[in-house]
């Protein structure tokens, strides 16, 4: 799940350069991803509708999972600009360590519950540590300051948001995880996800006239050697249905936190190698040793 958002991440960054609009590319994305689950849906002999039985026997936030991940998906869009690169990647990582623990804690949308141990504890701190120091916040003190253009109460609440973004992360997979158990089937809640996030994000697309076809054009001339920039809903189509199916049996906390360091891991790779057309990055030997502390937190967090 991880190393897909991280690819997925890289990808849709490339998008985003030839559509121009942030919104666009998440829309497509999303559109992409609903698209390919619901062929999978298909193929598999279920159907994608949903009796009128289930949507009234069920609480109202189960069909959410959508909603908080098309805003999840394009915080990063309306972050970079106001607090830097490296506040945006590790605001929204604090935010779904912190909430999946949380959820697991009281067993909130029905997740199963987990009760915090002082192990899982000292695992959450490593994870926290090794995630500073694998994204560079540590080290690059000097930088966050530097790139911050906004007024001092500003930065705070879009700080907050940040946190509140990866929160919504953790949220949308217990959603989820929730409604594969009510469907019977990971693959259709996460083709529900998709498609009501695609909704959403076509509707915002449209009502801030944005030039879909003008762009839609650019970006088919411009990136017609680069197939894959539009291949990039597909892993998180992928990645929602692997949440589906993995809560109701690790519970949420431990999905993140997995997930998390496979996100981390192929980040570190697709910079060291400049994959996907992103600027190479060398890793260096203190982002290895946040990575190694992290895996180690991740060990403790799920199986001890």
């Amino acid at each position: 799940m991880g190393s897909g958002l991280a690819i997925q991440t890289a990808i849709n960054s490339r998008l985003r350069m030839y559509v121009t609009s942030p919104y666009l590319s998440s829309a497509i994305s999303f559109i992409v991803g609903a698209v390919f689950l619901l062929v999978l849906t298909l193929l598999s002999g279920q159907s994608p509708l949903i009796s009128s039985t289930i949507i009234t026997s069920n609480p109202w936030w189960l069909w959410f999972g959508g909603v908080v991940g098309s805003i999840a998906l394009t915080a990063n869009v309306l972050l970079f600009p106001r607090l830097g690169s490296i506040q945006t990647s590790v605001l929204p990582v604090f935010g779904q360590i912190i909430m999946g623990m949380v959820i697991d804690q009281f067993g909130l949308f029905q997740s199963p519950q987990l009760g915090m141990t002082s192990t899982k504890v000292v695992g959450v701190v490593l994870v926290t540590v090794g995630m500073l120091l694998a994204t560079g916040i540590i080290r690059n003190r000097v930088k966050v300051i530097s790139e911050i253009n906004t007024s001092r109460v500003g930065r705070i609440g879009w700080q907050l948001f940040g946190i509140v973004a990866g929160a919504l992360t953790s949220i949308q997979t217990a959603i989820n995880g929730h409604l594969g158990a009510v469907l019977r089937s990971p693959m259709h809640a996460a083709m529900i996800s998709f498609t009501i996030g695609a909704i959403i994000l076509v509707i915002v697309t449209l009502s801030i006239r944005v030039p879909v076809r003008q762009n839609l054009m650019i970006a088919f001339n411009s990136g017609i050697g680069n197939w894959w920039i539009w291949i990039g809903g597909i892993l998180g189509g992928s990645y929602v249905f692997a949440g589906s199916w993995l809560v109701p049996q690790i519970g949420t906390g431990q999905v993140v936190v997995i997930a998390l360091f496979g996100q981390l891991l192929f980040s570190a790779l697709i910079d060291q190698f400049g994959y996907f057309g992103s600027h190479v990055n060398r890793i260096s030997m203190i982002r290895v040793i946040g990575l190694v502390i992290l895996f180690i937190g991740t060990l403790i967090t799920h199986f001890m």
